[in-house]
């Protein structure tokens, strides 16, 4: 008998999960005469490494809503190569945390200055005193299709994705991140829902620091430490009234972590 190849890193993981489900959402699209742009697909790979992140001991990812302006070529690989390239580009290592530069960071990208770099500062601020210790995260979207111009997807695309690119429950058994944070918007909105059909909840949302649940939610997400959803940083909101919310998930991360 043939004896398989190992599959040892966790990009290898991933590309087979995506190979066995992108040439039929693919041919699903064309069959109907939609164009989206590329589903959005993650890797760990970056310069060579993935320690980077695997050898982190926090492992946080961040959701968006769908991806803004992003690849519109049909090829996995290159779709992969491009998440690789924004991190190699874009992600900053340091001792206890890493974050997007700000120099590489669009100054209207609210998502990444605002969300993922303002919360990663405060967990970055809960590592310092927690000698040895490291923080990574990864960016992800809760729909992995938008439309070919970078909006959001109607109910037709979205239960194509459901039924042939359904691969968030299995990206999270791969990567097994610590700390989930959906920055996808208010309340019990589609997004919402979109959340439930990658992941089960072990009981209700719960308030967090007396802040309504419209705004902000932990969620009792089985198979992760924490789990949070709060509003789009691009939500009209005052600074002081994002930073409210996100001061809220860094307390709780705190007393958790």
């Amino acid at each position: 008998k043939l004896k398989l190849k190992a599959m040892n890193t966790l990009s290898e993981q991933l590309t087979s999960l995506y190979e066995s489900k992108w040439d039929k959402l693919m041919q699903q699209l064309d069959k109907r005469q939609i164009k989206t742009q590329c589903p959005f697909v993650l890797s760990v790979q970056r310069n060579g490494s993935e320690d980077w992140y695997a050898g982190a001991d926090i492992k946080v990812m961040f959701f968006g809503q769908e991806v803004h302006s992003w690849e519109k070529n049909e090829d996995l690989g290159d779709t992969m190569r491009a998440y690789e390239r924004f991190f190699e580009e874009k992600y900053v290592d340091e001792e206890v945390a890493g974050y997007f530069s700000q120099d590489e960071i669009s100054s209207g990208n609210r998502f990444m200055r605002w969300g993922c770099n303002g919360i990663m500062s405060g967990i970055r601020d809960i590592l310092e005193s927690c000698p040895g210790r490291r923080a990574a995260f990864l960016w992800n979207n809760i729909s992995k299709l938008s439309t070919y111009e970078g909006g959001p997807v109607g109910p037709e695309v979205h239960e194509l994705e459901r039924e042939y690119f359904h691969v968030i429950p299995q990206e999270i058994e791969i990567l097994r991140p610590d700390i989930l944070v959906f920055l996808t918007g208010p309340g019990y909105n589609k997004y919402y829902s979109y959340i439930l059909e990658n992941f089960t909840l072990d009981g209700e949302p719960q308030m967090l620091s007396g802040i309504p649940q419209d705004n902000l939610m932990k969620l009792p997400v089985q198979g992760v430490r924490s789990a949070y959803k709060t509003l789009h940083p691009g939500a009209h909101l005052s600074e002081t009234e994002h930073w409210k919310n996100y001061q809220a998930i860094i307390d709780d991360i705190r007393l958790n972590i």
